[in-house]
Parts: structure tokens; C-alpha cells; sequence
């Protein structure tokens, strides 16, 4: 280090243990009673500022002072490990800068010994930052009930603040920051994996990132081409090619296995030709992957607290179903989910039972765009789709009697009855929600073929329902595959309320880590750049907690 930042750092730490030095004075009365008036003066306000920042959480701040006598909670050392745990922040996606505030460096570098007035604003101030990042390391700094309505993860913070209070306070005076950070983080071992592939990301960022490659026709093995080296090049950098080439404008083998490994790792068809859509993901620069891999840790702050035990969680971007047992994959299955305009919502719920030959009510929204104005076409449009038009009292109505130019909403029910043409298949597992989603069969098992599987009109579609069907009947009396199948072979409706119900978690993910490589996925609602824009907002309680 130079001479004259030497000089420049042994001032400033002089400086800031003057400042603690002088803030541990004001430990007694002085102190106490600038606490007491300040939280006085709020009145039933839930916040209030010191030198330019809002102080939020009156509750918490009250009841963190009351803990502490209303005498000085940050002493030297808590204050250093405090620093040094916002700045480690950023490994978690957070920005440091919501938490350390400005006006926290111009009250510790101070050379003039701190009144009781400063003295307090710096000790709340300093209260502030770590009640802040705690809060959003616990529960996320997105608000995801302001992004979806349908979100249903958030636990009631206040009983959980209560119950944490005292031992958070303890930590605080013993000045174990880090051990309050780490408490407040998801302690799932998938949070760990995707905080350290952000750390490679930016790693590759810090080294110079990937060139675009340019446009052109589709590359495939065998081909010579310039731009052959620049996928080469691209590659390598994220360690998707290893080997080394004699010819690196050759489309060789190892390189076509490197671009297999890239497609699979990005949800492309792994065909190994570098076309379009390869290309594309290829070119994503490294910037966005890191906001991709920040996105995918605020969710994951959301709700992977419900990440334990037995459940099985419905990845929606990933297409896929994963039962999950004691932390090990259990069961898996391919899945279809909502299109654009029918999106999967992301909630949580308990599968409690299993409908055998299921018939299919339609649901509103198919109503409205399509049934409706099919029937103003053409009375004959239902019986052609081999659908019953219905009273909501279940008796049938012919359609032909009805004056459909008159009508505007739709009166009646439509249900398709059950058999192998029907939308549901030939099981659906029910967790009976306000959002009428839920797993099924389809009649339309060809699409599980394909990478990108967004069909639904919002349920979510699995493949292998038998299956599932069996494991989640098994050890219940008289089911097994046989009974399975027997009961789908008479073809009449039947409902088996489960006898071990099971948590489901249908979830978004655009970025997670498997088999310890990194994968990424199509943002297929593009709901991350609405997630980023809150993750870089300026801080703000969430909406339930305000």
C-alpha cells in the first residue's frame, strides 16, 4: 500500500474509533433519553428520519431499543463485522449501498467527539442497515405479492420477528453479525449452490466475459467456417468446451459435444447445431446471466423456507416435476404448463386427493375467448367438440334452444365427459385453489416431446400420471398398479382422497444449478425484468408489512 494511503487509512480508523469511543460515552442517561424521545415522537407513525434516510420498522426498532435498555446497541467490533457482512451482500444479489449509508461514514469519520443527538443517530442508523438487509436476506427485498396476487408463500413476519428478536438482539450486542446474516439466509443447500454460481459468473465477468459471436447460417459438425473459432472461444470461457483443437475453424466432435452440453445446460433441443435459438443464448451477455442468477436468489429467498421434508415442486420455466424427499429427488416427470396468455400462477398448496376418468368443466377464460363466440358461430359447435352444455344445477340444455346472439356472459356450464379424448386425460390430482389449476394427464402426450412445452391454459400437464398416480397411493389400502388401472379401464369417474396428502410447490425458475452446472431457462412470462426492477429499487417494506 502507498505511503499516503497508509497515512489516509490509520486516520480514518483513528477517526472511526474516536467516533465509537465517543458513542460508548453516551451510554447512560443522555443516551437513553434521545432514544426515548426519538420513538416518543413517531406517535403511531411507522417511520420516521435521521439525516436524510427513513427509519422503518417502528415496532422493531422500539422493541430492539427496549431489549438493549435503551443504551448503545453497536460497540467497535459489531460495527466492523457489520460493515464487513453488507459489503459481503453483494455475493447474495443484494446491493450493499440500500444498508451502509452515507451518512453512516460521515458520522464515524467525524474528528469531533459525537453529542447525544449524533451519537443516537448513528447507533439507530446503524440499527437500521442490519434490521434491513436481515429482513431481506430473510424474506427477500422483492415484494412478490406486489409482482403476483396469486403468491401465497409470505409467513406472517411479525410472530416470526417476536420469536427471533431476543436471540438477533443477543447476537448483535456479542457483535456476531455474521451469524445473524447466515440464520436469516435459506438454509438449503440449493441456495448455496446458486450463490456460488453467481460468484462464477461475475468471475467471468471480472476476467474480460464472451465476445457475440456474429450472425450467419447455421453451424453444424463438419463445417469450416471463422465464426467456428469465435463458438469455440465462447465456450471455453464457461467451461462448456475443454478439449483443445488443432483446427479451431474445424466443426469437430469435441466442440459439437460442447454445444450439446451448452444447449442442455440453456433448455435448447440438444442437437449439437449451432441455428438460431443456440446462437442467441450464446450471445446473452454476461451481465444479464449475473441479473438472471440475482433474480433466481430473490426467489428462492420467497419460498424456499417451504423447501423441506416431502413435496413436490412444479419448476414452470423449466417444464418439468420433480418430488422431492428429504432433500433427494424422489420422482421426476416432463410437464406442460400455461401459455403466455394462460400463465401458470406460482403458489403453494396440499395435493388431497386423485379423480380417476375426471371430467373437464371449462374454465371461465376458455369460455369467454372461445367457447362463447363458437357457439354465436354455430348452435352445433359443442356437439362436435362432444362437450354438454349444462344449468349450474347439472341438468343438460340444448344448445339449439338457446338465442346465442343475445347472449353476452355465458349462462350455462360446458363440461367434456370423461374418456381418452378428454382435455384432463385419464387422472388429475387435485388441490382444490382459487386459480382452478392443477396436475393432470392429457389426451395430448405427443407434446412432451417437445423443449418448449407452454400448451396449458394454465394446469399443469404431466407426463408418467400413472405412475405418480401409483407411488402417491402406495401403502394405501387395496391401491396399487393393478387397482390403477382396473378403476381407469371401467371408465367411470372416481375420486380417492389420498391418505397421506402432500405439499405442492409450483414454483418459476429461469436460473438454478443441477448436478452442479449451472443451467438457465427460458423466461417464458417474462416476469424476471419486473423482479430486477424492485431487486435495484431503493428499499421499501413489503406491502403485507406496511
Amino acid at each position: 500500500m502507498p505511503k499516503n494511503n497508509r497515512v489516509n487509512y490509520l486516520a480514518l480508523s483513528l477517526f472511526v474509533v474516536l467516533s465509537i469511543l465517543s458513542v460508548a460515552s453516551y451510554g447512560g442517561s443522555e443516551f437513553e433519553v434521545e432514544v426515548s424521545s426519538r420513538f416518543n415522537a413517531m406517535g403511531n407513525s411507522e417511520s420516521f428520519r435521521i439525516r436524510q434516510e427513513t427509519i422503518y420498522g417502528r415496532d422493531f426498532m422500539i422493541r430492539l431499543y427496549q431489549s438493549s435498555g435503551n443504551k448503545p446497541i453497536w460497540q467497535e467490533g459489531a460495527i466492523e463485522q457489520l460493515r464487513k457482512e453488507i459489503q459481503a451482500l453483494k455475493k447474495d444479489g443484494l446491493n450493499p449501498q440500500d444498508y451502509w449509508f452515507s451518512s453512516l461514514n460521515t458520522l464515524l469519520a467525524e474528528k469531533q467527539a459525537l453529542d447525544a443527538s449524533s451519537a443516537v443517530d448513528l447507533d439507530i442508523l446503524l440499527s437500521q442497515g442490519f434490521i434491513r438487509a436481515y429482513y431481506n436476506l430473510l424474506i427477500g427485498k422483492a415484494d412478490p405479492e406486489r409482482l403476483d396476487a396469486n403468491f401465497n408463500f409470505s409467513k406472517p413476519l411479525a410472530s416470526e420477528w417476536q420469536q427471533k428478536l431476543p436471540w438477533v438482539v443477543e447476537k448483535v450486542i456479542q457483535g456476531d453479525i455474521a451469524e445473524a446474516f447466515n440464520q436469516a439466509r435459506p438454509g438449503n443447500k440449493i441456495h448455496a449452490v446458486l450463490k456460488a454460481a453467481l460468484a462464477k459468473y461475475r468471475a467471468y465477468q471480472d476476467a474480460g466475459g464472451w465476445s457475440a459471436i456474429a450472425q450467419g447460417p447455421a453451424l453444424k459438425p463438419g463445417d469450416r467456417d471463422a465464426r467456428v473459432s469465435e463458438v469455440r472461444e465462447r465456450l471455453a470461457v464457461t467451461g462448456d468446451y475443454r478439449a483443445v483443437s488443432t483446427d479451431s475453424q474445424v466443426f469437430d466432435l469435441d466442440l459439437e459435444d460442447a454445444v450439446k452440453h451448452f444447449q442442455q445446460r440453456h433448455g435448447l433441443d440438444a442437437d449439437g447445431v449451432v441455428g438460431g435459438g443456440t446462437l442467441a443464448a450464446m450471445n446473452v451477455s454476461v451481465q444479464q446471466r449475473i441479473e438472471e442468477l440475482r433474480v433466481n436468489l430473490e426467489r428462492q429467498r420467497w419460498y424456499l423456507h417451504e423447501v423441506h421434508g416431502e413435496f413436490i415442486l412444479v419448476d414452470i420455466a423449466g417444464y418439468h416435476v420433480n418430488w422431492i424427499r428429504d432433500g433427494q429427488l424422489f420422482w421426476d416427470a416432463k410437464a406442460q404448463v400455461g401459455r403466455e396468455y394462460t400463465q401458470t400462477p406460482i403458489f403453494k398448496d396440499t395435493i388431497k386427493y386423485i379423480e380417476f376418468n375426471p371430467t373437464w368443466t371449462i374454465p371461465p377464460g376458455i369460455m369467454r375467448r372461445t367457447i362463447l363466440p363458437g357457439l354465436k358461430k354455430d348452435a352445433d359447435y359443442l356437439a362436435k367438440k362432444g362437450y354438454l352444455l349444462l344449468t349450474y344445477g347439472g341438468e343438460e340444455v340444448d344448445p339449439a334452444s338457446v338465442d346465442w346472439a343475445a347472449i353476452k356472459t355465458m349462462p350455462y356450464l360446458v363440461r367434456q365427459p370423461a374418456g381418452p379424448n378428454n382435455a384432463l386425460g385419464l387422472v388429475k390430482f387435485m388441490f382444490p385453489n382459487q386459480h382452478a389449476v392443477y396436475l393432470h394427464d392429457t389426451s395430448d402426450r405427443g407434446k412432451f416431446t417437445v423443449t418448449d412445452r407452454s400448451f396449458s391454459a394454465g394446469c399443469v400437464r404431466v407426463d408418467k400420471p400413472f405412475d405418480l398416480a401409483e407411488k402417491l397411493l402406495a401403502g394405501q389400502a387395496g391401491w396399487d398398479r393393478q387397482k390403477i388401472d382396473g378403476t381407469i379401464a371401467s371408465g367411470k369417474t372416481q375420486r380417492v382422497n389420498l391418505e397421506r396428502p402432500i405439499r405442492i410447490i409450483i414454483a418459476y425458475r429461469t436460473a438454478l444449478v443441477v448436478d452442479g452446472q449451472v443451467n438457465f431457462r427460458k423466461d417464458i412470462y417474462k416476469r424476471d425484468v419486473k423482479v430486477l426492477k424492485q431487486l435495484d429499487a431503493k428499499f421499501q417494506l413489503r406491502a403485507a408489512d406496511s
